[in-house]
């Protein structure tokens, strides 16, 4: 009988509160590629045509108030793959905070890095050909982290704009660097053994910010000479070298009347010992990157946007191997139905050197990309 009236109270208390209906929320982007590969070894020469999935998702988001100044968040998201290449459910951003309205947002879970954040500001080719012609396919920095304490400031509001402070706290819960399915483990025993912050000012013109990784899990030299006969950039199949890293990076985006942008990104990194760090990245000196590119909006045609954007990053390295330097030239044009669909088209070329040794892979695509 007591079983009962306590489960009866439990039902009136539920009948009697209201909760905040979570937001479904998603993406789907698909595209068409034509990827032509003119590798180091001519035998190993390819002319394919894939269709990729470029960060197709969906995720669940929401808050509830609890009093005037705080609410408690929450988000969860998985990655989806639209070509039905892979596995679905990999882990996204993930978390559940509170948010006060002065004091700023502080969130437990998986979560983009600070620094990673900064790069969609400027990353013209965010996310196409599968993360291969965006700065995930050459840079350091790109890096999603668990087990991480992220805080959020709030926006400090200047004459002209705002400033806003991240930081992350990664533990590295004993245990070394690795590779998740969409995110990464630090090493280290403590809080904050890993961490990663950014300082940015946003303005209806200009965007501006900094932020620094200290010992982030990331891939440096991210692409390798693909089928080449002679061996990788790093001596892994691969080509690139999985290792924590210290890296600095500064962004900038104006916004110019008439509908244009331009973009720029400067980063460096370099090794930071940790466990868990591929043998051979002890032999890197330093990974330096940057880019410029450039968004136009047509004011008379406002549903087309053309676009471009050149990005390098160079790997230099302890002992005597050459120096290695990967390349991106992409153009593009993009036609918006309206805020949820987006067709979109886009030409580009990588190239990959290291002393004698060439790889030169352009891409031709066109895609559809459809938020919900």
């Amino acid at each position: 009988m007591k079983t009962k009236i306590a489960a009866a109270i439990a039902l009136s208390l539920l009948a009697g509160s209201t909760f905040a209906a979570p937001t479904f929320y998603g993406e789907i982007d698909a595209s068409i590629d034509y990827l032509p590969e003119d590798n180091a070894s001519p035998v190993s020469d390819k002319d394919v045509v894939e269709v990729s999935s470029n960060s197709s998702f969906i995720g669940l988001k929401g808050d509830e108030k609890l009093t005037d100044r705080l609410s408690a968040v929450y988000g969860i998201e998985w990655g989806l793959s639209a070509d039905g290449d892979s596995a679905d459910w990999t882990t996204r951003n993930r978390f559940v905070g509170l948010k006060d309205a002065q004091l700023g947002t502080l969130k437990v879970g998986a979560h983009d890095t600070p620094l990673k954040q900064l790069s969609s500001v400027v990353d013209t080719f965010n996310n196409y050909v599968a993360n291969k012609a965006d700065v995930t396919g050459i840079f350091t920095g790109e890096n999603r982290i668990s087990n991480a304490v992220i805080y959020e400031s709030p926006a400090i509001k200047l004459p002209a704009g705002a400033i806003k402070v991240n930081a992350l706290l990664a533990s590295g819960e004993d245990s070394a660097i690795a590779k998740g399915n969409g995110s990464a483990k630090t090493a280290g025993r403590g809080l904050g053994d890993a961490w990663s912050a950014s300082v940015a000012y946003e303005s209806p013109v200009v965007v501006a910010g900094i932020a620094y990784d200290k010992a982030i899990p990331s891939n440096f030299a991210g692409r390798g000479f693909t089928n080449a006969a002679t061996p990788e950039v790093t001596g892994t199949v691969a080509g690139s070298a999985f290792a924590a890293a210290n890296t600095l990076r500064a962004i900038g985006r104006v916004n110019i009347d008439g509908g244009l942008a331009l973009k720029a990104l400067y980063q460096t990194s370099e090794v930071e010992a940790a466990n868990g760090n591929e043998a051979l990245a002890a032999n890197i000196d330093e990974s330096q990157g940057w880019l410029v590119g450039a968004e136009y909006n047509l004011p008379n045609a406002k549903a087309w946007t053309v676009k471009a954007q050149y990005s390098q990053n160079t790997t230099s390295f302890k002992n005597t191997k050459a120096d290695f330097d990967a390349k991106q030239y992409f153009a593009g044009v993009d036609y918006a139905f309206n805020k949820q669909v987006k067709a979109y088209g886009y030409a580009g070329y990588l190239t990959l050197e290291q002393a004698s040794n060439e790889t030169k892979q352009p891409v031709v695509g066109t895609g559809l990309e459809y938020k919900f």
